[in-house]
């Protein structure tokens, strides 16, 4: 609890000192994702698969920008799927986070955008050998806190490209797996903390450029 209130009150001091600003400037970023996450599991599932699993991620977003201040929203799915003798694993994410972030640059091109946000997630595994005669279906959704990094390369035409890398924690550690029919805790425990990088492609739209009257 005292991480969530810790980032809530991060995140109420950046909005404040956006609106303190005397320029004025204001546009949308919007984008795909494509991209990359590192899962990595407790080996206690009921067959002895391989839980290290480098998903694929697909997604979208946006996010409103006001001088170098940045919110951001984004939603993105991710699959990922292991085969041994044992059996198979299949493991399916999805997150929204809505983020805040600053510009540290002055250029008109670049962007360097380190950020913070919340996120909300969704994470299911299967796991069953090749007979069926073993079956799980989990699911595991943490709210989780972000550390992230944005780089985006603006070119004349308004459109950018863009690399986003970072790491998800969730506030509570280790959570519990739930059977997905039943709807009953298992006992086994994860921390589903993720590495994960994205491309980013999209187009900036211009909202307004003014300045406050100087006295």
């Amino acid at each position: 609890m005292k991480k969530v209130l810790g980032l809530i009150i991060c995140l109420l001091a950046l909005s404040a000192s956006a609106i303190a600003q005397e320029k004025k400037e204001s546009a949308m970023y919007f984008g795909a994702i494509i991209g990359t996450k590192i899962n990595d599991f407790n080996k206690h599932f009921d067959l002895d698969v391989g839980t290290q699993l480098s998903s694929f991620s697909i997604g979208a977003g946006s996010s409103w920008t006001r001088n170098n201040y940045v919110i951001g929203f984004e939603f993105v799915y991710s699959a990922a799927q292991k085969d041994n003798t044992a059996g198979q694993i299949q493991y399916v994410g999805f997150s929204n986070m809505l983020s805040f972030g600053y510009n540290i640059t002055r250029s008109k091109t670049w962007k360097v955008e380190p950020n913070i946000g919340i996120v909300l997630n969704n994470n299911q595994v299967i796991i069953q050998d090749e007979l069926g005669t073993s079956f799980q279906n989990l699911t595991n959704n943490p709210l989780s806190g972000n550390i992230g990094l944005n780089l985006r390369l603006i070119g004349g035409n308004g459109l950018f490209t863009g690399l986003k890398i970072g790491y998800i924690m969730p506030f509570a550690g280790d959570t519990e797996w739930k059977n997905t029919v039943a709807d009953t805790d298992t006992s086994l425990k994860d921390n589903l903390g993720t590495f994960y990088l994205q491309l980013n492609i999209g187009g900036l739209l211009k909202l307004s450029k003014n300045e406050v009257d100087r006295k």
